[in-house]
């Protein structure tokens, strides 16, 4: 048999040989996927203004948030005496539904010259049609105008920037605790300098609380917390996610089963300069809005796999469907 401290010198000897390579793999592709998907964006979002920018990007911003706001937790056994600590990998995604991929928005009673100077003055009806910012990269969308029911012209706009029905993210995650049942968790990624757009930055903390000392002799372990995380682009894109949950879990020898609940809100500010031209005037402003997330509360499930390394994965449910997995080096 192997002795004990031999076993941990072990395994700190194998997490410092690989984790360095895993976090750097992780941080360099995490941060530079999404400032290309701000820079990418930006440069869309330039050529519409307000009313068409909300429409266009709303599904994108409902769905960051709740892929913010999971794999929060893979157990709620916490010790309330000895030391715990880890380092996890997280990746998490969102699923939209069919509808988010296009959109179809109606301004009635509107100064049609905002949008065609040819006809300053005169109020009538915009369509805004098209595909949202996960629809059909080959189509472009459109904004018709309508003086009395009639159509007086039509402005090609633009197409999606990712069709697809997913929303993924990954980032590396820490925790510590062991004290009165307490534990920290924060998910952190470097800040780097993305030229015009300024920095990207992203920062999320958060408590958990193994309610053992209280609530004795519970045939499961339950936990609450709370996690608050922000996100930015430079100047272009900031978002907040905030969530308060509590979880149960049971170990059967290697596995755990979890569940939980979770209480949630998210909101994203987006700002920026357009320029596009309408007929044959340029069209020049500056947009700045706030969307509030869609998903309120989720219930979560999953599943933990301890064999060294643990291999967590979940699925939950609230106003959106979001996946999550992740592996955690600790103990």
């Amino acid at each position: 048999m192997i002795p004990v401290k031999a076993k941990k010198r072990s395994w700190f000897r194998a997490l410092g040989a690989v984790l360095p390579g895993v976090l750097i793999i992780c941080l360099t592709a995490g941060a530079l996927s999404v400032a290309r998907a701000g820079d990418d964006l930006e440069d869309l979002l330039r050529q519409v203004g307000e009313e068409y920018a909300v429409a266009y990007s709303s599904p994108f911003l409902y769905a960051f948030g709740p892929a913010l706001n999971s794999g929060l937790y893979q157990t709620a056994s916490i010790p309330h005496t000895g030391l715990t600590f880890g380092v996890s990998i997280k990746a998490m995604a969102t699923r939209i539904d069919d509808g988010d991929q296009n959109f179809r928005r109606e301004l009635d009673d509107i100064d049609l010259g905002l949008f065609d100077p040819a006809f300053a003055g005169q109020t009538g009806t915009v369509v805004m049609a098209g595909p949202t910012i996960f629809g059909d990269t080959d189509t472009d969308g459109t904004i018709t105008g309508y003086l009395d029911g009639v159509q007086v012209f039509q402005n090609t706009t633009i197409p999606g920037l990712v069709d697809t029905k997913f929303v993924p993210m990954a980032t590396p995650e820490f925790y510590l605790g062991g004290i009165a049942g307490f534990k920290v968790i924060a998910r952190w990624l470097p800040s780097m300098d993305i030229g015009d757009y300024g920095e990207f930055k992203y920062f999320g903390y958060g408590a958990q609380w193994n309610t053992a000392a209280l609530l004795k002799n519970l045939p499961f372990d339950l936990m609450v917390g709370f996690s608050d995380q922000k996100l930015e682009i430079g100047d272009l894109l900031e978002t907040n996610a905030t969530a308060y949950y509590a979880a149960v879990s049971r170990d059967f020898a290697l596995l755990t089963l979890y569940a939980g609940a979770a209480i949630e809100d998210s909101d994203m500010t987006v700002s920026y300069d357009y320029n596009y031209v309408s007929g044959d005037m340029p069209m020049i402003g500056h947009v700045s809005f706030t969307v509030d997330g869609e998903q309120e509360s989720r219930m979560t499930l999953g599943a933990t796999l301890n064999l060294g390394l643990k291999i967590n994965a979940e699925v939950a449910r609230g106003d959106m469907t979001t996946f999550a997995a992740g592996v955690t080096m600790g103990f």
